[in-house]
């Protein structure tokens, strides 16, 4: 969550310092890079949010709580039930229903399978049938691909985040080489005896440090930047 605040407190110094310099390439594509990491980071707390409450889930098997529970539902009931690769509550049909309070369904905007507790389940709210097309989900569209096959469906999410992951880290990199670019032009900027004030300016303050965060006010401490480390360890 520390890395998030990060990304969007550097994106907004970005922004500001897009405000006198529009038409800076670099401080576009950082821009741009910030954008999509803020967004990347968001799918991955998602997902570990969801794991997290699927473990949960597992764990919590109160006979009394599974024995209510499987008295209200039963194979073939329409639901609302949590899909994996958002959390979000989509209508779908209960497949199976096992001992233990694990429950398989079938989501029935795009068939994709899933599957999930007992207790995770809700009732289906009435609404008009035209309120429903909102719920489409352009994720769950891209992964009915993956068929009605629960490992297909594993497999599938599985690669998804490896994808996003293995992004994540090449934006981070490119997002180093940007700074680096703009050390490179500031110290070749000051030899030729042209002044530029950079976001990543070193300034007078002993105490301060090169970075974004400084946005060319020398002596503030620069905003890190976040490595993401716990997002790759999430792998």
């Amino acid at each position: 969550m520390d890395d998030l605040q990060n990304y969007k407190l550097q994106l907004q110094q970005v922004e500001a310092a897009l405000t006198t310099d529009p038409n800076n390439e670099e401080l576009i594509k950082l821009k741009i890079d910030l954008e999509e990491v803020i967004e990347l980071t968001h799918d991955l707390i998602k997902s570990q949010q969801q794991e997290k409450r699927q473990a949960n889930g597992m764990d919590a098997k109160d006979p009394i709580l599974l024995a209510v529970l499987a008295n209200k539902w039963k194979v073939g009931d329409q639901c609302m039930a949590p899909w994996s690769e958002d959390g979000k509550y989509y209508e779908a049909t209960i497949d199976a229903i096992s001992e233990d309070g694990v429950v398989n369904v079938t989501f029935n905007e795009y068939k994709n399978t899933d599957v999930t507790m007992l207790s995770q389940l809700k009732s289906v709210a009435k609404r008009p049938a035209s309120d429903w097309a909102d719920q489409k989900s352009k994720k769950m569209q891209a992964a009915a691909v993956a068929g009605s096959d629960p490992n297909k469906q594993r497999e599938y999410l599985k690669k998804k985040k490896q994808r996003k992951l293995q992004r994540f880290k090449e934006l981070e990199e490119e997002r180093e080489l940007e700074k680096n670019k703009w050390l490179a032009f500031t110290n070749k900027s000051s030899k030729k005896g042209v002044i530029k004030k950079s976001i990543f300016a070193t300034p007078e303050n002993v105490n301060g440090r090169v970075g974004i965060g400084t946005c060319g006010v020398s002596g503030r401490e620069m905003t890190k930047f976040s490595n993401g480390e716990k997002w790759r360890r999430g792998a």
